[in-house]
């Protein structure tokens, strides 16, 4: 009992000294930092850890020792942006455990709890909260700058909590004074998301770009950051139901929303609808090898690959380095060889003299879309067959040995 009781009544004298020694005039930032270090055990301590003046006391000497650097940086000094930020940040989380403590009952003459007439609960008052709230207003926008200097470092964690520590201030309703235009929160949530990005928090990214959009943060790079985390995460329905929204928003400005609209429309086998989209993007942008490269596909799913080869071939010719244009336009020789095979009524040499030069054909679009992509299995199966058909065994041991 003698210990405990020396112990909190040290602990008492250690926040006084505490207080004493920030008061003076000579403070630097490194003696805010020994006050603190020698202060902060009693953020810990029984006798203290529960009482709202340790934590305001906390949140104090963060905002001093915050002002502190901002002095040093106006009069050309070095600074440590990291150190600089997270005690801005300590700052924050100090002053919201304060303010959680910070509720003094309401009493009666009788000692019984006043109960407020409107809410009909226990009125409560506070004794540290006005000082804490005034020391974060004065410095909120800070919140904001110091979350861009953090990024600008790649401390992505420290500028995520930042952001998010000034849109919470800025949410607040007991006090008109935190409040901020929407705008401007918005354009902090999807920096934050940026942020969640940037330190692989996928789908806390996926949130928080929905969070500013439906804010007013209706800029393109909201819609394209979300789509590529959705893609990420492989959330196909979530891609191609942002992607309508952003379509409808932005039109085809931007030809990757009607892609992927168009896909979709391909991957259910509504040739209808995709072709109505390609149409719609073809009337501005006729010139886009990835829509003829779709367009062809449309055509081929309705009519077939012949009616299909006008639109593969200008694919290739507007961008010879589209792995799936080359490889239709490789697969438009290889099934002309198959017919021509089929329909024959040639045998042996004469009929390898007949069909051979289309399959001769059809090797350097398929060979140069494999160079690109490896993976498409048909592709492969393709050049499997035309290489044994040709007599190529080095190229067809080498293809074999794919797995």
């Amino acid at each position: 009992m003698v210990t405990l009781s020396f112990s909190a009544t040290a602990q008492r004298h250690l926040i006084g000294e505490t207080k004493k020694a920030i008061s003076g005039l000579t403070m630097t930032v490194d003696s805010y930092e020994k006050a603190f270090t020698k202060f902060k055990p009693a953020l810990t301590h029984e006798e203290t850890c529960n009482h709202p003046g340790t934590w305001t006391l906390a949140n104090q000497i963060k905002i001093e020792q915050f002002d502190k650097y901002m002095d040093n940086r106006r009069v050309g000094k070095k600074i440590n942006i990291q150190s600089m930020g997270h005690t801005l940040i300590d700052a924050y989380d100090y002053g919201m455990k304060a303010l959680s403590l910070d509720t003094i009952p309401v009493l009666d003459k009788k000692g019984a709890a006043v109960i407020d007439k409107k809410s009909k609960r226990p009125k409560v008052k506070t004794r540290f909260s006005k000082d804490v709230v005034n020391r974060l207003l004065e410095h909120h926008d800070n919140y904001r700058v110091v979350g861009s200097e953090l990024y600008n470092i790649k401390d992505w964690d420290g500028a995520y909590r930042a952001w998010d520590d000034y849109c919470k201030m800025a949410a607040r309703i007991d006090d008109p004074r935190w409040i901020k235009p929407d705008s401007i929160v918005a354009e902090v949530r999807y920096y934050q998301g940026i942020a969640a990005w940037q330190k692989t928090d996928t789908i806390d990214a996926v949130r928080l770009f929905s969070v500013a959009r439906h804010m007013g943060y209706n800029r393109k790079e909201a819609y394209d950051y979300a789509l590529v985390c959705l893609n990420d995460l492989g959330n196909e329905a979530e891609v191609v139901r942002l992607a309508w929204e952003a379509y409808l928003k932005f039109g085809i400005s931007d030809p990757q929303y009607i892609r992927i609209l168009i896909n979709n429309f391909i991957n259910r086998e509504d040739f209808s609808g995709a072709n109505d989209l390609i149409d719609e993007a073809m009337a501005v942008n006729a010139e886009d090898d990835e829509l003829l490269n779709l367009k062809g596909l449309v055509v081929e799913s309705q009519q077939g690959i012949f009616e299909a080869f006008p639109y593969y071939q200008r694919c290739i010719e507007l961008n010879d380095s589209n792995a799936s244009g080359l490889f239709n336009v490789g697969r438009y020789f290889y099934n002309k060889a198959q017919e021509t095979r089929q329909n024959s009524h040639l045998y042996g040499k004469r009929l390898a003299d007949q069909v051979n030069p289309i399959y001769r054909e059809a090797l350097p679009y398929l060979e140069k879309s494999f160079a690109i992509n490896p993976h498409n299995e048909e592709l492969i199966n393709a050049l499997r067959d035309i290489y044994y058909k040709l007599g190529e065994g080095e190229k067809l041991q080498s293809i074999e040995s794919i797995k």
